[in-house]
């Protein structure tokens, strides 16, 4: 149960124990809950244990990848895989249809070093089909090198898009700074209930439909008069950019919808009919713009459909999803680094039963992950920390 309520929430270690401990004292149940420690320690024997599990070997393997930077140099490379014949194309993916085969960090990450641990992934696996990555430099060089199909991330694909189409567009820049302005003037102040979601810097382009969403509200609201004569001068400047606003909520609508359809049933020679049948209504301006980057897309990455794949994984959102349970860990703790509890990753994939639980933690000692440590993980940050302030 504590495991379970660990892998599925992003509650602390040490908050675990204690809801535990107040459940049972409030249930009357005379049993003690598994300390913060122990509770670790299980997640990392459970990792450890789902990471050198056998895996079968077939000519089917699809992988997702992906290098995430922890703090200072540090970055975790993690490889998750799925035989094609086990995926199924009416939903996104699950964690738990994932196998975890790498989980490694290094200060820094060649192609070749990609290269080298792809060779041991396809001599431990049989053949890889594709690998589905956000397309960075490092990643597509290993895959090139290992002789691995690169099919590209449809959510980095069309946030690369969108920042093509609006990072040096006047207008959308404008409306940027505006709505910035807005956020520092009136964070604390008489309008804040009106103020625009904020945006951060890195992953803007990712998130514009929260952008998108705030400004069709907003002229909703002001042509429904529900708000004051003073709040909608405070949001004048939004009614001034009406048709911009209008072309950039259809945009959003159209991405969400091609998004669905490729997350939910893959990419096929149905769903790029799905995506060009929407995508015809883009006739002007960014929408047009738009419908080109898209149509490349899916000519592109559907050269790998033939009659022996008819459908292609195009989505890594699961290892994104992944990388971001974890940061919420090293978050608690962010001097700590990349350490060994790098093994809640894989352990996120496992089907908790009480035989594969028991089997998992009986099998795996203290010393065996302290043995995988040293292999896999660089010196932490807090371990160098400590050698230098020890004195």
């Amino acid at each position: 149960m504590v495991l379970t309520a660990k892998i599925t929430t992003t509650a602390s270690y040490r908050s675990l124990s204690n809801i535990f401990l107040a459940i049972n004292m409030y249930l009357n149940i005379e049993s003690s809950a598994p300390s913060f420690s122990t509770t670790k320690l299980w997640i990392k024997k459970i990792g450890y244990y789902q990471l050198h599990s056998p895996k079968e070997k077939a000519d089917d393997w699809i992988i997702i990848m992906d290098e995430s930077i922890g703090i200072g140099q540090e970055k975790v490379l993690v490889i998750l895989g799925i035989r094609e014949s086990k995926t199924d194309f009416t939903r996104p993916l699950k964690i738990q249809d994932m196998e975890p085969i790498i989980v490694k960090s290094k200060e820094k990450w060649t192609g070749e070093d990609i290269a080298n641990e792809l060779e041991i992934v396809k001599k431990n696996l049989g053949k890889v089909k594709y690998a589905v990555t956000d397309a960075g430099s490092t990643l597509k060089k290993g895959l090139k090198e290992a002789k691995i199909t690169h099919v590209y991330d449809i959510t980095h694909a069309i946030a690369i898009a969108l920042e093509r189409i609006y990072k040096n567009d006047v207008i959308y820049k404008a409306f940027v700074h505006q709505a910035g302005l807005m956020r520092s003037k009136q964070c604390c102040g008489q309008y804040s209930h009106l103020i625009p979601p904020n945006q951060r810097s890195k992953s803007r382009f990712l998130n514009m439909d929260i952008l998108s969403k705030w400004s069709i509200g907003v002229l909703s609201a002001i042509d429904k008069k529900t708000m004051t004569l003073a709040e909608e001068e405070e949001l004048q400047w939004v009614k001034e950019q009406k048709s911009f606003i209008i072309e950039m909520n259809s945009l959003m609508t159209i991405i969400e919808k091609i998004s669905i359809i490729l997350k939910n049933e893959g990419l096929s020679r149905q769903t790029k009919a799905k995506c060009k049948a929407l995508l015809k209504r883009c006739n002007s301006g960014r929408l047009k713009q738009f419908k080109e980057y898209m149509i490349a897309y899916l000519k592109e990455n559907g050269k790998q459909i033939n009659r022996k794949t008819k459908e292609l994984i195009c989505s890594s959102d699961i290892i994104e999803s992944t990388f971001g349970k974890y940061k919420n860990e090293l978050s608690k703790n962010p001097m700590s680094g990349i350490t060994d509890l790098v093994l809640m990753i894989p352990a996120l994939t496992i089907k908790l039963t009480k035989e594969v639980v028991n089997t998992a933690i009986d099998s795996c000692s203290v010393k065996t992950i302290e043995a995988w440590n040293n292999e896999n993980l660089c010196s932490s940050l807090l371990s160098k920390r400590k050698a230098v302030f020890c004195n």
